[in-house]
């Protein structure tokens, strides 16, 4: 696994983790407090000679670039963001991942960008409609969470003990722990301000490229009512759907090995077998 920075064309610095060097392409965006680090299992497992993966830390995730304005964490400004270092990097053609709040920025870049892409996947993706209104007082909230640490602690991607997960090494964890520890307090009101006003369900239909959703059966984060919701607003000839059983919200890191051989043959075998 390679680490490096690109600059995007809007000044900012991001980091990104670079596994293999094949001919398919594969763009990886992690979610809300979340690093690229949630994805590291999953990208090592892909054949390097079949597959170039990068997976990104968005702005305020890992060693990217940081701020103290809240307008800097929106799905919007990550698209932007993202375009920015898919450019910088000559990449084109390529298939798009995101988890969670992630599954909310590739849909954005998706129908905004939909020429550069052969695939979308949309792992337990953050609502894109239908979201309840923040309640009074969640600013407050959230800031006394993380005041105390409570914020930046509980989105390490562990799975709770009734869910499935594959034995990984412990600083797998401990690592993506670490990166989620230091998200700035504006990441988390940004964030989750964009994540409540997101309206992107009803214009899923323009998508014409390959989409699978994919989601645990145990997300209580997003919920199952929701992932569904997402999979049936998706134009029905390029829709697909996967549903983990005894899984909660983070396949990419409870079970990277099943994930990897997932997405292997929605690459290579379900999005040629449309083009055909």
């Amino acid at each position: 696994m390679r680490s490096d920075f690109v600059q995007t064309g809007n000044g900012i610095r991001l980091q990104y983790f670079e596994h293999g060097g094949g001919p398919e392409t594969v763009v990886l965006v992690h979610g809300y407090t979340a690093s690229a680090r949630i994805w590291r299992a999953m990208q090592e497992r892909f054949d390097p000679a079949r597959f170039h993966v990068f997976a990104f830390n968005n702005r305020g995730a890992g060693d990217s670039d940081r701020s103290d304005d809240e307008a800097d964490y929106t799905v919007e400004a990550f698209a932007r963001d993202l375009l920015g270092a898919v450019t910088a990097l000559g990449l084109n053609g390529f298939h798009l991942a995101g988890h969670s709040m992630g599954g909310g920025t590739v849909a954005r870049f998706a129908l905004d960008h939909q020429a550069l892409l052969k695939s979308l996947v949309l792992l337990d993706p953050a609502p894109l409609a239908s979201r309840p209104a923040l309640a009074s007082g969640w600013e407050d909230e959230v800031r006394a969470r993380y005041q105390s640490g409570e914020a930046t602690r509980s989105a390490s991607g562990a799975a709770p003990p009734p869910t499935r997960h594959e034995t990984l090494p412990d600083n797998y964890r401990s690592e993506l722990a670490e990166d989620v520890s230091h998200t700035p307090l504006a990441r988390l009101i940004g964030g989750r301000r964009s994540m409540a006003s997101l309206d992107l369900r009803p214009r899923l239909a323009e998508l014409r490229l390959p989409v699978l959703v994919i989601g645990g059966d145990l997300d209580t984060t997003v919920g199952v009512p929701h992932i569904l919701a997402e999979y049936l607003a998706l134009p029905e000839g390029n829709r697909f759907l996967h549903v983990y059983h005894r899984t909660g919200h983070s396949p990419n890191i409870d079970l990277p090995g099943e994930m990897a051989t997932l997405l292997t043959e929605f690459f290579t075998v379900t999005v040629p077998g449309l083009a055909r």
